[in-house]
């Protein structure tokens, strides 16, 4: 487990017991990404998947936005999860059952007014997916792609969402009237199904909403 808050990734330790191992670092910086993922290989003996779930949302328009902040969100976004996978797969056995797996968005298919710089970062995620499945298809490694709708992150808080200039009108309907963002739980299930499948069978795209979720 990699993420930058050393509390929860001990909270998530004291939970989930010894065979969790728990290594904070900040998936931007990629020299602390790289001894990271290194230091995860080494306690677990080398590692037969990665998942790659960082990322941030932003709201506002090109117009009035920073391009600074941009940047900052496309090293996150789009950088980090091909970072992480590049530092993972040294680690991976050469026979038997292995995975990437990258957490998109479904704004990558289905952009909206303020959205323009956050899906083209998922979208830029979702080219470099499907590239690097076909890299890795002939060495037998698993690559998928799962993109969310809205569920209960961070993402759909003050805390983490970015706004970046001025926020374009946007009244599409994002949900069917009497239905709200569904808890994530059920993401960690669709991921562990995707990891359990038989060896030479993979899933390699996902979309995920709640039911009740309309647009993106």
């Amino acid at each position: 487990m990699l993420a930058r808050r050393k509390e929860r990734l001990d909270a998530l330790h004291d939970e989930l017991g010894a065979h969790a191992i728990a290594v904070p670092a900040d998936v931007t910086n990629l020299d602390a990404l790289a001894h990271a993922v290194d230091e995860a290989g080494a306690a677990l003996g080398g590692l037969d998947g990665v998942i790659a779930v960082a990322g941030k949302t932003m709201a506002g328009s090109i117009l009035t936005g920073d391009p600074q902040k941009w940047r900052e969100l496309f090293d996150l976004n789009l950088i980090a999860p091909l970072a992480t996978v590049r530092a993972a797969f040294p680690h991976f056995p050469a026979t038997g059952r292995r995975d990437v797996v990258f957490v998109g968005s479904t704004g990558a298919m289905t952009p909206l007014p303020s959205t323009a710089v956050y899906a083209a970062s998922k979208r830029g995620l979702r080219a470099a997916f499907e590239t690097l499945r076909l890299e890795l298809a002939p060495s037998g490694v698993n690559v998928g792609l799962v993109m969310p709708g809205m569920f209960e992150t961070e993402g759909l808080t003050l805390e983490g969402l970015v706004i970046d200039g001025d926020v374009p009108p946007n009244d599409f309907p994002l949900f069917a009237p009497g239905t709200a963002p569904a808890s994530p739980d059920a993401l960690g299930d669709i991921i562990a199904f995707m990891l359990g499948l038989p060896e030479g069978l993979c899933i390699n795209e996902l979309v995920a909403r709640p039911t009740g979720q309309l647009t993106p």
